[in-house]
């Protein structure tokens, strides 16, 4: 009875963990295995499956046995930031399932007991970095590609000296705003999505973040959690605006608004991001010429930055993959790099700024479609058009109006 009892409590411990964090697995290969199969079957890397097996290169032999280490929600949760509690979640369950503390958690998410709500979402405190970028091969470059990295030359474009100046310093040269004038008024026939395909790029060291577990809430690189969405309003919804003169495009078709300009501690968050899955084809809003195709900016992860002929800039942060260079002259909507979640974020989204004279801009009044929750309801903001003079709707601030929380708490311990 005694022995019953005791495997009954082994077998069930082991179900508890299997629950909290998916166990190891054994794959044996087959003839034909390769190890990037095996590795995309399962939803991990060449890497971690040469790093847990102690196999040097990828060569692999029929009938050999393989571990596959299991990721589990903990250990994603954690890099992504946050948990979704579910039914039956305790706070201590769930500092355990992170190894963090309870006072932790409470202090994080500003508890002042262990009552937890059923869908709330917990952040999980802990160091962050960021994330790696993926290694992928070199897309040739097309002949307009080539003779655009000429232009960036003659320019003096393309440098992180270029992003810095367009993002937060005095602001565009003339002779930028004359070369984005020249700017096609239609997206080209040689532009990826259009004459040229968006061939897929396999990469063996991309990280895990880039598959958010469905527990866990998407989020950016700030300390706050995403806006909540709002319920469904009643009645007739508002008719579209009109595009046109003045207005910008979307930067994803059916993108799902997360959170907005002003948003965060402080205020801090002057941009928006939006989400829609890894890999959607990421769209520049106005036409104008690439500044800066890169990822030298710390935490943006890979970036394209675009000066438009009314001398304004966008930037198109945490891509997977830039398709555009320095000295590109791009139309609107037309695709410039692959979404994906590069840099300090927790989530797969474009984090997207807009920036006049120096200053960070709520560009949301100007897109057009207009932008959506995840329900389906429109993001309530005034539309306008931005011609002549910066209209009232359009709130703009210089990056150090609104510091992140995180540069004030280090100059703080200085």
């Amino acid at each position: 009875m005694v022995y019953r009892m005791a495997a009954w409590a082994l077998a069930l411990g082991l179900l508890t963990m299997a629950g909290v964090a998916q166990a190891d697995r054994t794959y044996v290969v087959r003839n034909g295995d390769t190890l990037s199969g095996i590795a995309r079957r399962f939803r991990t890397s060449v890497s971690t499956l040469q790093r847990t097996n102690r196999i040097r290169g990828e060569n692999i032999r029929a009938g050999t046995r393989l571990r596959i280490p299991g990721g589990g929600s903990a250990a994603a949760a954690r890099r992504a930031g946050y948990h979704v509690v579910r039914r039956g979640d305790t706070l201590s369950e769930i500092a355990r399932r992170y190894r963090v503390s309870v006072r932790a958690l409470q202090r994080a998410n500003r508890l002042r007991g262990e009552n937890i709500r059923l869908g709330a979402r917990l952040r999980i405190p802990g160091r962050r970095s960021e994330n790696r970028l993926p290694r992928l091969d070199e897309r040739e470059l097309r002949p307009d590609q080539q003779d655009a990295e000429g232009r960036a030359d003659s320019l003096g474009i393309g440098s992180v000296r270029t992003a810095h100046v367009l993002l937060g310093g005095p602001g565009p040269e003339p002779r930028w705003v004359e070369a984005a004038r020249r700017a096609p008024l239609r997206v080209p026939r040689h532009a990826y999505g259009e004459g040229t395909p968006i061939v897929p790029r396999e990469d063996d060291e991309e990280t895990e973040a880039e598959e958010t577990p469905d527990d866990v809430a998407l989020e950016d690189d700030g300390e706050e959690g995403v806006e909540e969405t709002p319920p469904a309003a009643a009645g007739a919804e508002t008719p579209e605006p009109a595009a046109g003169p003045g207005t910008l495009g979307a930067p994803l078709d059916h993108p799902v608004f997360l959170r907005g300009w002003g948003s965060g501690a402080g205020g801090y968050h002057l941009a928006i991001d939006l989400y829609a899955p890894p890999g959607t084809p990421v769209k520049a809003v106005e036409r104008g010429i690439v500044a800066y195709a890169g990822h030298g900016l710390r935490g943006y992860g890979r970036m394209v930055v675009i000066l438009h002929p009314d001398g304004r800039t966008s930037a198109y942060a945490h891509n997977r993959e830039n398709l555009v260079v320095a000295g590109e002259l791009v139309a609107r909507g037309q695709v410039i790099s692959l979404l994906g979640n590069t840099g300090i974020s927790r989530g797969p989204h474009v984090h997207f700024m807009y920036v006049d004279q120096g200053e960070h801009c709520d560009a949301l009044p100007l897109m057009r479609p207009r932008i959506r929750w995840r329900n389906g309801n429109v993001v309530e903001t005034p539309s306008t058009t931005w011609t002549g003079e910066r209209p009232d709707e359009v709130r703009c601030l210089p990056r150090s109006a609104r510091p992140h929380p995180g540069h004030r708490r280090r100059r703080r311990r200085r």
